[in-house]
């Protein structure tokens, strides 16, 4: 536990604004770098604790950035700045306009309504979408239709730890395709996930709001996978 969340940790590049990850995306398009981009939060942290194929596929990404007050808790632990919080909610859609307008896009994950309603949106914003797929494929399902398109960016919509994975395969097998892992980044942009109040989320506190809304489906993440989190971040700054 406490090498994984030690791992994560290091891992994770901070920034001080929304500004400077565009920046930074923008450069390394700009220099023909791929990038695989990965979110880390308190569930994430939790996950990497009993799966270590998880742990490789964070480990190999290119960008890993803290998402939620959770991970920010741990860095404050740990006395490290954690940075401004970069969810992909709010982040991604942001990449897409301004730093991939043009590029052929591909989103892999969600369902058929949901791919159809996000592509609709995106493309009214200049998003180049190619292809879809839905989330519930097997893994190599989507490397395969990877080769019958041509793509410069997958945006994964699947969940972790299956998105991950997969981003993994498809950045081992097409070195130039750059792959950003969204969870439901589809089903916000569709509408079929509500984003919380602005002022709830300037409180960190959209997992609550999500909470309420779904308790059954989100209890074990968020209240038991919270208190679990907290209690092992504890414990690794005491083992110091």
């Amino acid at each position: 536990m406490k090498l994984e969340f030690r791992q994560f940790v290091s891992k994770i590049t901070v920034f001080e604004s929304t500004d400077r990850v565009v920046q930074h995306c923008r450069q390394n398009l700009e220099e023909g770098k791929r990038l695989n981009i990965a979110f880390l939060n308190a569930h994430a942290f939790n996950l990497g604790c009993r799966n270590s194929g998880f742990v490789d596929s964070i480990m190999v990404s290119d960008l890993v950035l803290r998402d939620g007050i959770g991970v920010k808790i741990l860095f404050k632990m740990l006395g490290k700045e954690p940075g401004y919080n970069l969810n992909g909610t709010d982040l991604i859609p942001v990449l897409l306009t301004q730093v991939y307008q043009g590029k052929k896009v591909a989103l892999f994950g969600s369902t058929n309504k949901e791919l159809t309603i996000a592509r609709q949106k995106l493309e009214t914003q200049n998003v180049q979408i190619v292809t879809v797929l839905d989330g519930f494929k097997e893994p190599s399902a989507y490397v395969q239709h990877l080769a019958d398109h041509e793509v410069d960016l997958v945006v994964m919509a699947m969940g972790m730890p299956k998105q991950e994975a997969v981003s993994k395969m498809i950045c081992e097998t097409y070195p130039n395709i750059s792959t950003i892992n969204g969870g439901a980044i589809v089903d916000f942009i569709a509408g079929k996930v509500e984003r919380a109040p602005e002022w709830v989320q300037k409180l960190s506190l959209e997992w609550a709001y999500r909470l309420m809304r779904e308790p059954k489906r989100l209890f074990n993440r968020y209240v038991i996978g919270n208190v679990t989190f907290l209690t092992r971040a504890m414990i690794v700054k005491l083992s110091g």
